[in-house]
């Protein structure tokens, strides 16, 4: 019941406390050596990548068990393994190969190969070398040059023909020292590029950061073309060339288009109103397909025929696209697909690679505007997008050609949180109700933590999260809107009772306005955290708390008015004074959800300065006095 803590709460602030991955310390990689030539296989008639993945790895404990590794799929095979320890064969190497499954991925063609390396002995030394190959060149995207573990020297060189049209683009080199040579082999009629580096530290993985693909060096290898063995293979040249691509996996899908017709019929009827229909259909693709993640080969970028989505009520991003868009189109709307890439990814489509998207999203052109419709964000309303895909670039099909465009950036203005109180003292407890309205991203937090547990457990768990899991705030009357409904703001309203609210002194109140103190904990610890920080979205805290005083009192001086405004974040406090009352204000807003390292100072200066005006109490005295 709790979940719903969990995915506000932590999300938003116990983040900032740098939760981080250690790097593994046990074992230093010593050197590492990776080969990749492109090969043509004459059998096959295809063009394939030949790997060589060699690497030294150095115990630096005794006793040490190095969990060995290494995904493939259906486009790379994994044709032999080997071990050593301290240059002795391990003779009994029985790796295990299995699917690989991760966070919500539901059926995928990742698999694994994994088994222990033992190394008794600290200083002792392990050899692992994998040989595998890419049957198909457009999913040799990316090389890496950074692992788990501290690498002291590594290695990479990529053989290609000059039948082989490929680009190599070096990715954050900047803060490395990484060496580049290039030769020609003319025995083989190839170019040789090799890659050196040293003293690479270990990935280090932490909350809130950036995508691998901002932070780590990298090759993105761009394979555009090949003329092999009297034939010519087309791959990702241009942009162009990869909507050919997609655009040839979703042309002919032949969806069962009276089914479609059917559902868009009944989802529709007695409606007269485009933008009614128009909602409608999508709010049914969000309310009834549960989105699963289904990678599988081409199916990772193939989507399944709408009325199989329809018919199984699951779907991936592309099937709840694809249903979307066959949906709108069977009722008269122009309703296309689009591919894009997250915010956890650095490119766009000015690199034609399959590293670029990991989205499908439909979009609807109606009077002259684009709508982007994403079915996988149950609860946001149309016009409403997930930061997740603010401002990324999408390639909108337009028949055989194809239109690039962006997603809208929303300000904080779509993701509001507002609550207002009106309270009084009653002895040492404060008393009174409170209405609470939460909009876009903020509604969609709370809605899904709501739905996500049983019906009759609803009111608890709105009860804790509520009041922040505090047994001295004592919520009564809560009545809730309808939780289903993705065009109407979520609220809350409810009487609240918080015990010992109010200390008394002689004849004097102290009292603690806030009870939720978002933020209070934001500060970044310096010595911990290494990488940017990215707030899952657009924050847009409003509080305002109205407090009847007792007959006869007064406020005895009243906390400075706080105000911190720069481009990135607003905090604003003040207490308003008016005859027989005093009102809290308060808006926290986070405008740039991108905070760098370079900021996190002045970030923790403007947290303690809001810590330090939560920390005042506020005072009331007889007037007498």
């Amino acid at each position: 019941m709790i979940k719903l803590l969990v995915i506000y709460f932590l999300c938003l602030f116990i983040c900032f406390s740098a939760i981080a991955e250690p790097a593994d310390s046990s074992a230093t990689i010593t050197s590492s050596k990776n080969s990749y030539e492109f090969v043509f296989n004459k059998k096959a008639g295809r063009v394939e990548v030949k790997e060589i993945l060699s690497t030294n790895y150095t115990a630096n404990n005794y006793t040490v068990k190095l969990p060995i590794a290494e995904v493939y799929n259906n486009n790379v095979t994994i044709e032999n393994v080997e071990a050593r320890i301290d240059n002795h064969a391990i003779r009994n190497l029985n790796p295990t190969y299995a699917y690989y499954s991760a966070d919500d991925v539901f059926f995928s063609d990742e698999k694994i190969c994994y088994f222990p390396l033992y190394l008794s002995k600290k200083g002792s030394n392990g050899n692992v070398v994998f040989t595998e190959s890419v049957a198909d060149p457009r999913y040799f995207t990316s090389i890496y040059f950074t692992s788990e573990f501290e690498v002291k020297q590594r290695e990479v060189s990529i053989r290609i023909p000059r039948w082989m049209n490929a680009e190599i683009k070096e990715m954050n080199f900047g803060n490395y020292h990484i060496m580049r040579s290039k030769t020609y082999d003319s025995g083989n009629d190839e170019d040789i590029i090799t890659y050196y580096v040293q003293n690479l530290p270990a990935m280090h993985r932490e909350e809130n950061s950036p995508g691998p693909t901002y932070i780590y060096p990298h090759l993105l290898v761009m394979c555009k073309s090949a003329t092999v063995g009297g034939q010519s293979f087309k791959y990702f040249g241009s942009t162009a060339d990869q909507y050919d691509w997609y655009r040839s996996l979703v042309k002919n899908m032949d969806n069962n288009n009276a089914a479609i017709s059917a559902k868009a019929k009944e989802i529709t009827a007695g409606l007269n109103n485009d933008m009614d229909k128009i909602k409608a259909v999508f709010y049914y693709v969000q309310d009834n397909i549960r989105y699963i993640a289904f990678e599988d080969g081409l199916a990772g970028f193939r989507p399944e025929k709408a009325d199989e989505v329809l018919r199984k009520k699951y779907g991936d991003c592309k099937g709840m696209a694809n249903l979307t868009k066959a949906l709108l189109t069977s009722v008269g709307f122009d309703a296309r697909l689009c591919w894009l890439g997250t915010d956890h990814i650095a490119y766009d489509y000015n690199t034609p690679s399959l590293a670029v998207d990991n989205h499908m999203i439909c979009a609807l052109i109606y009077k002259g505007k684009t709508i982007y419709l994403d079915a996988t964000q149950t609860y946001l309303g149309i016009n409403d997008y997930a930061e997740r895909i603010q401002g990324r670039q999408v390639m909108m099909e337009d028949g055989d050609k194809f239109i690039l465009n962006r997603v809208p950036v929303q300000s904080a203005a779509q993701n509001y949180d507002f609550e207002t109180a009106k309270l009084s003292i009653s002895g040492n407890d404060l008393k009174g109700s409170i209405s609470h309205l939460w909009k876009g991203e903020d509604k969609e937090d709370v809605l899904m933590g709501v739905n996500s547990i049983k019906k009759e457990n609803t009111d608890e768990a709105i009860n804790r999260f509520l009041s922040n899991n505090n047994t001295d705030y004592v919520i009564s009357n809560l009545k809730v809107s309808s939780t289903t409904n993705p065009d109407k703001d979520f609220t809350a309203n409810y009487d609240v009772e918080v015990k010992n609210g109010v200390s008394v002194f002689s004849k004097a109140y102290y009292i603690d306005f806030d009870q939720q103190k978002e933020l209070l904990n934001a500060a970044i610890k310096l010595n911990e955290r290494k990488l940017d920080f990215w707030f899952p979205h657009k924050v847009n805290i409003c509080r305002e708390t109205e407090l009847t005083l007792p007959a006869n009192y007064k406020t005895s001086g009243l906390p400075e008015t706080l105000n911190i405004v720069n481009p990135d974040y607003e905090f604003h406090i003040q207490y308003v004074p008016s005859p027989g009352k005093l009102t809290y204000k308060k808006s926290l807003l986070i405008k740039n959800t991108h905070l760098t390292v370079a900021k996190f100072a002045q970030w923790n200066k403007d947290i303690e300065q809001l810590a330090k005006t939560y920390n005042e109490t506020i005072t009331l005295k007889p007037v007498s006095e």
